[in-house]
């Protein structure tokens, strides 16, 4: 048997693609959920590019291919989204309301539902035989313009990876680590197989240049794209999970904070509240864990120790409660009328109007409007 030079390069990639997926699921190191998204999604990538490789050399095969559900596209966009997540967010998991999102993979077993619908009525006797060709073509209509809302989906999510992750940046004041920059690289990826999707796409959903499009070029102009994804998702994706599971720096408030002193804890909780109620440095919107460590003269990896570990809250958050209430305190100040909720906010040590408005919701449970308005409402009332 021969195989193509182009399915063999499919076939390679859904080889690696399953064995990567197979480790990083069974891998204990590092965040077990993290690990077992990426290895689905990897997982799904192979089995589409094993479908789309595999030479047809029976009815067998054939019908495998159709009637199999190879090809789950529609839980790409929830699983690059959730895994991104759950990188950021160690706490994070899949309740309920997350796996809701994979519920629009029905749309992916459409076709083989309608081949299954024939064979199942075929052989009971419910279908003519003879009508097989006719299923056939409804399956190719419903693959070709289900491949809408599978881009769609995908499309729809990536964007709401990549807004969640200038979030995330923002809220910490812009800091850049490994995981920050493997993420961008992911989230990039996966963008510019998005270009290359529509770009076959739009000829492929007309019909007259259907036919065409694949007579010429077939489907390797999606499915070598995948294949070179899954070469680099799999290695890079695997190399950043071990690395991140041998970093020491990774976990640096338990090796930090497991073993300190009473008093040294008692001194940099002094300190920090001084920094912060006296000193009002929360006010710099350029302060870092590293520039108040500077200030403090304490090292920044034992000022992250001792908040993590010790106060229970990440330097961000620390921080944000003080800005927060600093903005309350100023909205109530009759000489900051002229000032908008942003340039308060602004003048209280926020950095980005997003940032300031999801940090407030957060800590009050209302938007700043929101709160204002009560405020509002609270006046009212002791004046009458």
């Amino acid at each position: 048997m021969t195989i193509a030079p182009l399915d063999l390069i499919l076939l390679l990639g859904s080889v690696q693609g399953s064995i990567l997926a197979v480790l990083l699921w069974v891998n204990p190191k590092g965040n077990r959920l993290s690990n077992r998204l990426l290895a689905t999604l990897i997982g799904s990538l192979a089995l589409m590019s094993f479908a789309v490789g595999v030479p047809i050399t029976s009815q067998w095969i054939s019908l495998a291919t159709e009637l199999l559900p190879f090809f789950l596209a529609m839980s790409i966009g929830p699983l690059i989204y959730f895994y991104t997540q759950s990188v950021l967010n160690p706490a994070f998991r899949l309740g309920q309301a997350e796996k809701r999102h994979f519920y629009t993979t029905i749309l992916d077993i459409g076709a083989p539902l309608i081949g299954w619908t024939f064979v199942i009525g075929a052989l009971l006797g419910f279908i003519p035989r003879n009508e097989g060709p006719h299923w056939g073509y409804i399956m190719d209509e419903y693959n070709t313009y289900v491949d809408i809302p599978r881009w769609l989906s995908a499309t729809v999510y990536l964007a709401l990876t990549k807004r969640f992750l200038n979030q995330h940046q923002a809220s910490i004041e812009g800091q850049q680590g490994p995981q920050l920059r493997w993420l961008r690289q992911f989230i990039n990826a996966f963008l510019i197989f998005q270009v290359i999707w529509f770009i076959h796409l739009v000829p492929y959903i007309i019909p007259s240049l259907r036919g065409p499009l694949l007579d010429r070029f077939g489907w390797y102009p999606i499915y070598i794209p995948i294949a070179i994804l899954i070469y680099w998702l799999g290695f890079k994706g695997y190399l950043y999970t071990r690395s991140e599971a041998v970093n020491p720096a990774n976990s640096p408030s338990k090796a930090a904070g497991s073993d300190l002193s009473p008093e040294i804890i008692e001194q940099v909780v002094t300190a920090l509240i001084k920094a912060m109620e006296q000193e009002k440095l929360y006010l710099d919107p350029d302060l870092s864990v590293d520039k108040l460590g500077k200030h403090l003269q304490f090292p920044s990896k034992l000022i992250s120790a001792v908040l993590n570990q010790h106060i229970h809250k990440n330097f961000n958050g620390f921080i944000n409660e003080y800005r927060v209430e600093e903005v309350k305190r100023r909205v109530l100040d009759p000489a900051n009328e002229h000032l908008t909720l942003t340039g308060v906010a602004f003048e209280s040590g926020f950095n980005s109007q997003a940032t300031f408005q999801r940090i407030f919701k957060q800590l009050t449970g209302a938007s700043p409007s929101e709160y204002m308005a009560q405020q509002k409402k609270k006046s009212s009332q002791i004046g009458i």
